[in-house]
């Protein structure tokens, strides 16, 4: 066996262990497990958004009957309020009047004129001066005789004669005769010795 052909064996053994060294090295690499690829994180859906709806109450409409109601309503409210206000305007008005109004004096002073005891003073009203006074309840009314005859303050008409009420009896000239009444009313009187003379005395 020459030379080159041991080379030639040789060189044939060393490439066939070579192709069986990468043919081992290669099926290695395919029997090792391959690394895991990593999974990308999944994300949760995000829950649904619920919108509340508010329900409007339903807008219940009048019918006419009960608008014609509430307008009677209403107008009869007014006219009570106004009642109201013209009584209470009522009442004011009769209080400032009862302010208003003067009592009546507790006193008063009648004369007996000159010349009263001779017919004709009557014509005028002019016997007792004045003719007509006004006092209040538990007031005094003074005579004076100021003429010169003597006369009498009697309560009661001519026509009828005296009632019994008072009576000064003769009053002279120059003096004086006083009546308290203490009850409310209108009285008449008169002289008896002179009828035609006559007065009136209003209690309140």
């Amino acid at each position: 066996m020459t030379a080159a052909d041991k080379f030639g064996i040789a060189f044939s053994v060393g490439f066939t262990v070579a192709l069986i060294a990468i043919a081992m090295s290669f099926g290695a690499m395919s029997s090792a497990p391959a690394a895991p690829t990593p999974m990308p994180p999944v994300e949760k859906p995000a829950p649904p958004v619920v919108e509340e709806t508010i329900e409007e109450a339903p807008v219940m409409e009048e019918t006419p009957e009960e608008e014609a109601v509430e307008e009677e309503e209403m107008v009869a409210e007014e006219e009570e309020h106004t009642e109201e206000e013209e009584h209470t305007e009522e009442e004011t008005v009769e209080e400032v009047e009862e302010e208003t109004v003067e009592a009546a004096p507790m006193s008063a002073d009648v004369s007996i004129p000159e010349g009263s005891s001779t017919p004709g003073c009557e014509a005028d009203n002019a016997c007792y001066l004045p003719a007509e006074t006004t006092v209040g309840i538990g007031g005094t009314v003074t005579w004076t005789n100021d003429d010169t005859a003597a006369h009498t303050i009697t309560s009661g008409t001519p026509t009828d004669g005296p009632d019994g009420m008072f009576d000064s009896s003769i009053v002279m000239s120059g003096a004086t005769f006083e009546y308290t009444f203490e009850e409310a009313g209108q009285y008449d009187y008169f002289c008896i010795v002179h009828p035609w003379m006559t007065g009136k005395v209003s209690v309140e």
